[in-house]
């Protein structure tokens, strides 16, 4: 499977170690997450500026002697997936084009609209096993992988975790859908960020109570509903991502 995505891995491990794996929802294309991704970079860029005052006063009392605290280097030999760091300046993440095109309208998707159960997991499975191809590579070594998708891009994030419990450090669901897993579980120690709106009557409320349930059994989920939202993102959901991200 030959695969399209746009990249940008300017940031480098020591930075900011996280690398988003991302994949958009049903008639988009990889330019959707970019804008998702970069939002939250912004809010906390914005977070930064708005605590520089705060900062530079602490500054001026350790230089008097009022307090010192020292930072704590990165330790050498530690895992990627075992130290917590801030958000860089710019993500670095590899952002997937679906595999399929809309004629005539335009955009993309991971698998046809209503098809059956068994040929989205077979979708999805093609689709793991290319990525995964390709984050073998040296150049990934040293990364904590997050995967974030929005809508179907959200079900096949869940599904390469499904397929792969090992690889990926966080996955982050934003409305996913999630036909066909009822009963389901999970055996992985990724951390999931799950989000729907109160109000998103695209995906089905049942399949909604049916993520949560799958989640929460595998032991590493932080869920988030919105009101007034339907199937889409919002500024307060933007800001949860970020603070979801910093903790890790």
């Amino acid at each position: 499977m030959r695969l399209r995505f746009t990249s940008n891995l300017a940031a480098s491990p020591a930075e900011d170690n996280r690398l988003f794996v991302m994949f958009h929802g049903y008639g988009n294309d990889e330019s959707e997450m970019v804008r998702i991704l970069d939002a939250v970079y912004a809010h906390d860029a914005q977070d930064a500026q708005d605590a520089h005052g705060a900062q530079g006063a602490r500054s001026c009392a350790e230089a008097h002697g009022i307090a010192s605290i020292a930072s704590q280097p990165l330790t050498a030999g530690v895992a990627p997936e075992s130290v917590s760091m801030p958000l860089g300046t710019e993500p670095s993440y590899l952002s997937f084009r679906g595999t399929y095109s809309r004629p005539y309208m335009g955009g993309n998707y991971w698998y046809p609209d209503g098809c059956g159960v068994e040929e989205r997991q077979r979708e999805c499975a093609a689709v793991g096993e290319a990525v995964t191809q390709l984050l073998s590579a040296p150049l990934f070594q040293h990364r904590r992988i997050i995967l974030v998708g929005f809508s179907q891009g959200g079900y096949l994030s869940y599904r390469l975790v499904k397929a792969y419990p090992r690889l990926f450090n966080t996955a982050i669901l934003l409305s996913p859908s999630f036909k066909g897993e009822e009963g389901s579980t999970l055996e992985s120690s990724t951390r999931f960020f799950l989000a729907y709106g109160a109000n998103d009557h695209t995906i089905p409320s049942d399949d909604q109570r049916n993520a949560r349930a799958v989640l929460e059994n595998a032991g590493h989920l932080t869920s988030r509903t919105y009101p007034g939202m339907g199937h889409a993102i919002c500024d307060e959901e933007i800001s949860d991502i970020r603070g979801f991200l910093n903790v890790l």
